[in-house]
């Protein structure tokens, strides 16, 4: 079997929630994603040894039907794969509490980015998601339905999906675990790779999938939080400012005040 060495140079558990990602993948889903060979725990950087799939990354022109329908595919697998009680073994993540108290201190360093900001929309766009996050958006989606827990790779970076010209598989679990599928489905439509780069539309991917009325409502209800997060990440000095062509981010600040704008009870709504 042909392996690859993946050293990690992350302090936050990455080799652990690979390795337990991975295991648990293979375990009840062979094949999904790469098979688990070995792990180096103790080496400095740690390691893990897997097998290497076929394929290219999606997301590197825009999105075909055909590779749609098997990335849809793959999505209602992963999230179904594991069941109740292995699932309780995976590590909790991200969850609208921490994501909100995340949200808040970012808009906070960003108050001196904005000097530099003159596109009167960015400017608009940033106002709206201070009174978005002073809105009590954790409670509203708390009070959606029930929470679907699913093994979710946590990662809307559609490098991580490979397709092979029939199927989609799954690489790099090192933020996989135990997650409501409704946040997940909104921070992967809300990714800057699948929304922008491969043309991925909410409503075509999450009509594919096998999602409850109320998970819908849920998914939109998160995804303005993750449309700030983008936003925050775009304004000069973020992490993804320098990575994306110029245009993306006053594209984004449209698009937060359009997702908005759907919302009843808000003057951008």
């Amino acid at each position: 079997m042909c392996g690859e060495d993946i050293p990690f140079l992350g302090t936050r558990g990455e080799p652990l929630r690979e390795w337990r990602g991975l295991t648990l993948l293979h375990e009840y889903a062979p094949g999904l994603g790469p098979t688990p060979i070995s792990a180096r725990s103790d080496d400095v950087p740690p390691s893990i040894v897997m097998s290497r799939l076929p394929g290219e990354p999606l997301g590197g022109g825009p999105i075909t039907s055909k590779q749609l329908d098997a990335l849809a595919a793959t999505l209602k697998q992963l999230y179904r794969s594991v069941p109740e009680h292995a699932l309780a073994t995976a590590e909790p993540q991200d969850d609208p509490s921490s994501f909100d108290a995340l949200l808040r201190r970012s808009i906070a360093a960003y108050d001196d980015a904005m000097a530099a900001v003159g596109d009167p929309v960015v400017l608009d766009a940033v106002a709206a998601a201070r009174a978005f996050l002073d809105s009590g958006w954790v409670d509203r989606c708390a009070a959606i339905g029930e929470p679907s827990p699913a093994f979710c790779l946590n990662d809307g970076n559609l490098a991580n999906y490979l397709w092979d010209g029939t199927t989609v598989r799954v690489v790099d679990l090192e933020s996989a675990g135990r997650l409501d599928r409704a946040f997940e489905l909104a921070d992967f439509v809300e990714h800057i790779p699948p929304r922008l780069h491969a043309g991925i539309r909410a409503k075509d991917l999450l009509g594919r999938l096998d999602l409850r009325p109320d998970e819908y409502a849920r998914i939109e209800a998160y995804r303005p939080a993750f449309a700030v997060f983008w936003l925050l990440r775009l304004l000069p000095g973020g992490g993804s400012a320098r990575r994306n062509p110029p245009g993306t981010l006053e594209a984004q600040a449209a698009h937060l005040l359009g997702l908005l704008a759907d919302r009843p009870g808000s003057e951008h709504v």
